[in-house]
């Protein structure tokens, strides 16, 4: 995910720049469940746009992508987001 995500610290075995990211099943019941909405490894995003414009390195790509996809794409795959 790049170095502007990475924690700096190493835990057990992961080093400063892994992550166990969370599963997105069931991203749609978040707020319902928890009241809140934050994603990544971290929860610094505050929804799944954020959590995919945060991205770099490796995701870089993906990341460029998603943010030239028409709104209406984007907004179909938020629906799917929060669907799953």
């Amino acid at each position: 995910m790049g170095d502007v995500l990475a924690d700096g610290r190493p835990e057990f075995q992961a080093g400063p720049r892994d992550w166990r990211m969370p599963p997105l099943w069931a991203l749609g019941l978040s707020r319902t469940v928890s009241g809140s909405t934050a994603v990544l490894h971290d929860g610094r995003a505050r929804n799944a746009t954020e959590a995919i414009l945060w991205h770099c390195g490796e995701a870089s790509a993906s990341r460029e992508f998603f943010r030239r996809l028409p709104k209406p794409d984007r907004d179909a795959l938020h629906f799917f987001l929060e669907s799953i």
